[in-house]
C-alpha cells in the first residue's frame, strides 16, 4: 500500500521526533532505528519518491546528530519503582 504525500510527511515528522529522543537517550541505536524507519517509508512510497525521501532523511539525520546532547547518563534512573526494594520470595 502506498502512502499519500500527507501521510509520508506525517510519518517523517514522527521519525524526526523519535530520532531526537534517541539522540538524547540512546544514541547507540539511532542509526539502526533510522535505517529501519526510512526503509519502511520507502517501501510505502512510489519509486519516483525514493531518492527524495532518502536525501531528506539523510539531511534530517545529520542535523539531529549535530545537536548537542543534554542527557546526563550518570544521573539517569530507569527504575520503574525506585522506592520498592526487591524482596526474596
Amino acid at each position: 500500500m502506498l502512502f499519500a504525500v500527507e501521510k509520508l510527511e506525517s510519518e517523517i515528522c514522527k521519525l524526526r521526533g523519535l530520532l531526537r529522543m534517541l539522540h538524547e537517550d540512546q544514541p547507540d541505536v539511532l542509526e539502526d532505528v533510522f535505517e529501519f524507519h526510512v526503509g519502511s517509508l520507502i517501501s510505502h512510497a512510489s519509486p519516483e519518491n525514493h531518492d527524495h525521501i532518502r536525501a531528506c532523511a539523510h539531511e534530517m539525520l545529520v542535523a539531529i546528530q549535530a545537536l548537542p546532547r543534554h542527557a546526563d547518563e550518570e544521573a539517569q534512573d530507569f527504575s520503574l519503582m525506585p522506592g520498592i526494594v526487591a524482596r526474596p520470595s
